[in-house]
Formats: structure tokens, sequence, C-alpha cells
């Protein structure tokens, strides 16, 4: 046993009790504004406002050149010149925000222009505040926030794993002069000492316990690799927050949910991410490299991942994230929507070899077979897939 209390392994000793049942399944919200003025000039008592009327609080704030981002008590917000992504997890209730953020937007000269609120399905919905329990209840909350504009979308089956959407297009975009994009990794299951790493005897917020999870879960050395500077948070007894700051602009947030039960760990970036595609380099590569190293930390059982894309990225995306996620994992299914201008969604689930190979011996089509089915069309042409 080491001085700081860890074994060998970076295992905090002494874990105390574990928690009760925890959701981490995140509700997700993102809105684009249309104007001259810049959401970052919004002061931090209004911010704090979004936050309490999403029943959860800032831990932390951090600024960079790029954008502004807090740490939550349960996710995160992040906030760029003309952009808001709030992400919230447990029972919290973020679109009851939206027409406070609407508000806040209006005072610095700035117009609603889109806005997609999306979530992963619960493992206890029950659990959930009224009016996030039922699908039905939720996507009425959805219209009014948006005054009667948009659509609900559900992606994935309804018995397993999918994800309910809501796109609201307040202007008229065209998506092919944008090269916008982000992936979201969410992950399910995850292995003794992968969750070992997020227990900790330090107190809540404490610097040591959170720079200690980061460390030992190899996510220090992850960020260290985007070139990035990490705002990072530990729970008592459990439980770690972190935003990341790229030199490049982009924002990359993780949050772990270790309880054995129902644990659970995301990872959301934009990373390599550009506005327009004149400025959008080619980052099939670095993506592709960059999911892999998130599950080769947290080697899940399952996850899903979805890609939210404008068409003016699709070139430099090519098959990523896909490629690297197939080259260690099974698809189970894979759903593709396009909204407004070619603005494009897509989830795919994924389980771990083992599990998939049991569902193969009962007669279902091969790995490959399933890749050639489920792979939407225009990410084909760089999987080594041959199109149909």
């Amino acid at each position: 046993m080491s001085a700081n209390g860890r074994d060998e392994n970076g295992v905090a000793a002494g874990k105390p009790p574990v928690p009760p049942f925890f959701e981490g399944t995140e509700k997700r919200i993102e809105i684009d504004f249309a104007g001259s003025g810049d959401l970052r000039k919004i002061p931090y008592a209004s911010w704090e406002e979004v936050i309490q009327l999403s029943k959860t609080q800032i831990l932390n704030s951090k600024e960079t050149e790029e954008f502004t981002s807090f740490l939550l008590s349960e996710s995160s917000l992040i906030v760029y010149p003309s952009k808001v992504m709030l992400k919230t997890c447990g029972g919290t209730v973020p679109l009851n925000a939206v027409a406070r953020i609407f508000e806040l937007a209006a005072s610095v000269g700035m117009e609603e222009e889109w806005l997609c609120y999306s979530r992963k399905n619960f493992l206890e919905p029950s659990a959930q505040p009224p009016e996030y329990a039922s699908q039905e209840s939720e996507i009425s909350v959805c219209k009014k926030a948006c005054a009667g504009i948009g659509e609900s979308y559900l992606l994935g089956p309804m018995t397993g794993e999918h994800w309910l959407l809501y796109d609201a297009a307040f202007k008229d975009t065209d998506c092919s002069s944008r090269a916008e994009f982000h992936i979201d990794i969410m992950m399910y299951d995850l292995p003794a000492d992968v969750r070992n790493h997020f227990f900790s005897a330090e107190p809540e917020g404490s610097r040591k316990g959170a720079e200690e999870m980061t460390k030992h879960s190899g996510l220090g050395a992850l960020t260290e690799g985007m070139k990035a500077v990490i705002d990072d948070y530990c729970f008592a007894p459990c439980g770690y927050s972190a935003n990341v700051h790229t030199a490049c602009g982009a924002y990359a947030v993780v949050h772990v949910t270790p309880q054995e039960e129902c644990s659970y760990a995301s990872f959301e970036t934009n990373f390599g991410s550009r506005k327009t595609p004149e400025d959008q380099a080619d980052v099939s590569e670095s993506l592709n490299e960059l999911v892999g190293k998130v599950l080769d930390l947290f080697r899940p059982a399952k996850f899903t991942l979805t890609l939210f894309t404008d068409q003016g990225a699709e070139n430099a995306i090519g098959g990523a994230p896909f490629e690297s996620a197939d080259a260690r994992y099974s698809r189970r299914n894979c759903t593709s929507s396009h909204f407004e201008q070619d603005y494009v969604a897509t989830i795919v689930n994924y389980v771990g070899r083992k599990i998939e190979n049991k569902r193969l011996r009962k007669g279902d089509s091969s790995d490959e077979d399933c890749q050639k089915k489920l792979l939407p069309r225009m990410l084909r042409s760089r999987s080594g897939l041959a199109l149909a």
C-alpha cells in the first residue's frame, strides 16, 4: 500500500459504503443562436439562475479564449459565443431552463436559431421527475419550451437501447455550409478495476481526490494527448466529473458513476470540429484514435455511440468514429436520421465480442454483414465496406 492510501493499481483503500442507485444517463440540450452578440458576456449570476432552474448547482467554472465551462453537481454547461450545451444527469430538469436561456441570449443581442434536446433511455424511468417519467410528458415539455416548434424522434429500437430526440429549427439554416459535429459515448457495465479508480477516501471536492482519479484512470494522459487542460472534480465517496478545454478550442466532458449496480461513464467531445468546411481538415484518424483510447480506458460491456454532424463535416469525418468502435466491439443496431438542410444524427449500439458471439451462435448474421447493412451510406465508403 502506498503512502497516499492506494494500492499498486491506484485503487483507493478502505472505501466507504457505496451510495444508492444514481441515474448517470444524461439529458442534453444544445442551442445555436444567431446575431452579433456573445453569450459569454452573460453574467455568472445569470448562469447560476439557469442551473438552479435545472435543479442542479455550479461547482466550478473555467474560461478560455474559445468558451466558458461550468462544472455542475450533475454534469456540465458549455458556453460558446453563439452556442450553449447543457448536460445534466440524475433527477434534473434542464428543459425548465430553456425559456431563461432564451431571455439571457436576447439580452446580449442573440436570437435562438436551433435547439436539440436528446437523451438515451433511462436505467430507471420511474425515478425521474414527472415531466421526464414518460416520453409523452417529456415531448410535451419540449413543445412548450419551443413554443410549439419542432418534432420528436426515436432513434434505435423502442424495446432496447434508444435515443429520444427533439429537434426545433427556429430559422432556416444550410448545414452544407457548416462543419460542426460532436460525438457522445455512453458506456455501461464497467469492469471492477475501472470502477475502483473513481472511489476516494478524500472529501468531496478535494483537489487531491480529483487529481488521483484523473491520473490513475488514464484520463490525465488522454487529455494531455488532446493538448488540453482539465477541470476535474471528485464526489464522495465515489463519482467523477470533468470539463476539458483543448488548445484547438474544442471541449470534452466526462462523467462517471462507478456504483456496480448502475455503473456508467460518458465521454462527449467536438474535438476536431470547425465552423465551416473550408476550415475543416481531415479528422478521421485523430477521431478514431481518441474514441479507441476512451473505450480502452473504460472497457464497458456495452455502450452507445452517437454522432451529430453538419453535412459540411462529412468528408472530414469519413468513417470515424465508428471504425474505431467496430474494431473493438460488435454492433447490435444503427439508426441515422437527417434533419433540416442535411444535419445528420446517427446512433449505434455496441456490445462486447463475447456477448455478441453468443447471439451469433443462435443463427444471426455475421458482424461484418451487420456492419454493411447498418452503417449509414454517407459513412460506408470510408470504412472499407462495400456500398450496397
